[in-house]
């Protein structure tokens, strides 16, 4: 049975998580890097704006102030601390902990070479948020709205599956899936396009949304990051926004320019009402001056391209550009789109 919860990563969407299990009962402690944003939580709670005004009382600590086991790590940390944060969790593990990772990215094998496969689960998640400062975060997703999948990175319905399921339905709609590896693509075929376009320009999901010609890349960004998952022989997932499921094989699955055009459509209502405020959280962390996840994001598409035999150009534009941004050598600014060139 799940008792004592550990958030590792109290960024934005993990002080949140932990604030709300915190607010449902459960026994919860939020784990970060950041002093002065663990000395905030315990001081004054977290406090979360935007969709809602309140301040929950949690408990925090860093890594290395961490007592004793937890049974359930939910795994926020971005895919650039995992050198650092899985040995740490591992360190707090008993032979029955299980890890539910709400990484982006495809973050499930990184952790099997620490833990049983059988032990780790995957928490894709349909909601975001922008880390405030220390002790606050903005949440623009009505609590409503809110939602994850949880599946098994072996694909076996275990007990513990229902019972994560139950502790993080709390506070969200909570749907479990046996295709753990087609809902990680659905979600990054999403991330890969719009995260990817918020980087290098700057703007936020709405101001794309507004803008045909960044659309039209986004579904050309898309459509190169379904063939690489069909050619990994993956079945994706629909993908979820509010009451709406966006089948993305049909959607991206367009020839060339002429049939572009239904899917610019259907591509401007996938983001949702509540995302048009957000920007992608790698263009967060580089206003921040730390590494951003574009390996885990374009670069895990250009990787599992290369294992397919099927070329990302587009992805691989991405990925130089950002890291030029990453490293001062170009600032994001609209005018970066113009320098992506699709078939």
């Amino acid at each position: 049975m799940i008792q004592r919860i550990a958030v590792m990563g109290a960024g934005s969407l993990g002080t949140t998580m932990g604030a709300f299990l915190t607010r449902g009962g459960y026994d919860v402690t939020l784990v970060d890097a950041c002093r002065e944003h663990v000395d905030a939580l315990n001081r004054t709670g977290a406090h979360i704006i935007g969709s809602v005004d309140m301040t929950i009382p949690v408990k925090a600590c860093c890594a290395e102030s961490m007592e004793g086991n937890f049974d359930l790590f939910l795994y926020m940390a971005k895919q650039t601390h995992n050198a650092t944060a899985i040995p740490q969790m591992l360190e707090h593990s008993h032979s029955r902990t299980i890890v539910a990772t709400c990484q982006n990215g495809l973050p499930e094998e990184a952790l099997a070479e620490y833990f049983p496969r059988e032990r780790i689960l995957g928490v894709p998640t349909g909601w975001g948020g922008i880390f405030q400062g220390p002790g606050c975060t903005l949440l623009p997703s009505s609590l409503d709205s809110m939602a994850c999948s949880v599946g098994t990175l072996t694909g076996a319905h275990l007990p513990e599956l229902d019972e994560v399921a139950e502790i993080l339905g709390s506070f969200l709609h909570v749907s479990i899936s046996s295709n753990l590896p087609g809902l990680r693509w659905s979600k990054l075929i999403f991330n890969s396009a719009y995260s990817g376009l918020s980087t290098i320009t700057g703007l936020t999901l709405g101001q794309i949304i507004a803008d045909p010609a960044l659309i039209r890349l986004i579904c050309f960004i898309a459509r190169e990051s379904l063939r690489v998952a069909k050619g990994r022989g993956i079945d994706v997932e629909r993908y979820h926004c509010g009451e709406r499921a966006y089948n993305f094989e049909v959607m991206f699955a367009f020839s060339g320019e002429p049939d572009v055009v239904q899917a610019m459509e259907d591509a401007k209502g996938y983001v949702g009402p509540a995302g048009g405020g957000v920007i992608a959280s790698m263009l967060q962390d580089i206003k921040r001056n730390i590494p951003c996840e574009i390996d885990a994001i374009n670069g895990a598409v250009c990787s599992q391209g290369s294992l397919a035999g099927v070329p990302t150009p587009i992805n691989g534009q991405l990925v130089q550009l950002i890291r030029k941004i990453q490293a001062g050598e170009l600032p994001y600014q609209r005018e970066n789109a113009e320098l992506l060139r699709v078939d």
